[in-house]
């Protein structure tokens, strides 16, 4: 056996000194290693967890999105129609077209009619009431005026003259009333010329079952 003293003796030492510097270093490697990877690991889980939160709030956001927008269209296209103060709402008589009609009113709202329609514009003479229909059906609102008083058919066809389509203006000898203004299923009688025409006329112009041009 060496003496402790000696070189041999020192060098074992040494060597073994050495190698339990190499273990502990190996060792502390190996755990410096392990510690990258689990962090590694975590960094991996916290982008997947991100990512999955992120495709979770875009699908929510988009199902958000087409809700708003279906109950959007739900909401108007399913809102009733404005609505004037003071317009009766006329049965609906239905439609089609025949060769002569008759009706039960001075101023029809619907009913058959015939399968010509006239012109908007203001008329010197009564427009047969089959035509009238026929506009209505079409979207244009109809004025009738007394015919023993030519001088509404003047007052009114400057009150409408903003008007470029769907509106026609006519004499009618079997008015009880000084003015009467009809669409499909809608009437109002005014006793004079008013402003209030125009209201009808924006409200209820392009509310027939069809739209169709009504040129001048």
């Amino acid at each position: 056996m060496a003496h402790p003293n000696s070189k041999r003796a020192k060098a074992a030492k040494e060597k073994r000194s050495a190698e339990r510097r190499d273990r502990v270093a190996a060792g502390a490697s190996s755990a410096s290693s392990e510690t990258q990877r689990a962090a590694q690991r975590d960094e991996v889980l916290a982008r997947r967890r991100r990512e999955a939160l992120l495709k979770k709030l875009r699908n929510r956001g988009a199902v958000v999105v087409a809700v708003a927008l279906i109950v959007t269209g739900l909401f108007f296209g399913l809102r009733p129609d404005p609505e004037l103060p003071g317009v009766t709402n006329v049965a609906d008589d239905g439609g089609g077209h025949v060769t002569n009609a008759v009706y039960a009113s001075a101023t029809p709202t619907s009913g058959r009619h015939v399968a010509a329609s006239p012109n908007c514009g203001t008329r010197a003479t009564q427009l047969d009431a089959p035509l009238a229909v026929h506009a209505l059906e079409h979207g244009v609102v109809l004025v009738w005026y007394d015919a023993k008083r030519p001088e509404l058919g003047t007052q009114l066809a400057d009150l409408v003259s903003k008007w470029k389509s769907h509106v026609i203006v006519s004499p009618n000898a079997r008015l009880r009333t000084a003015i009467v203004a009809t669409a499909w299923d809608r009437l109002k009688a005014y006793p004079s010329v008013t402003p209030e025409i125009n209201d009808f006329i924006k409200t209820y112009r392009f509310r027939g079952p069809e739209d169709v041009a009504c040129d001048r």
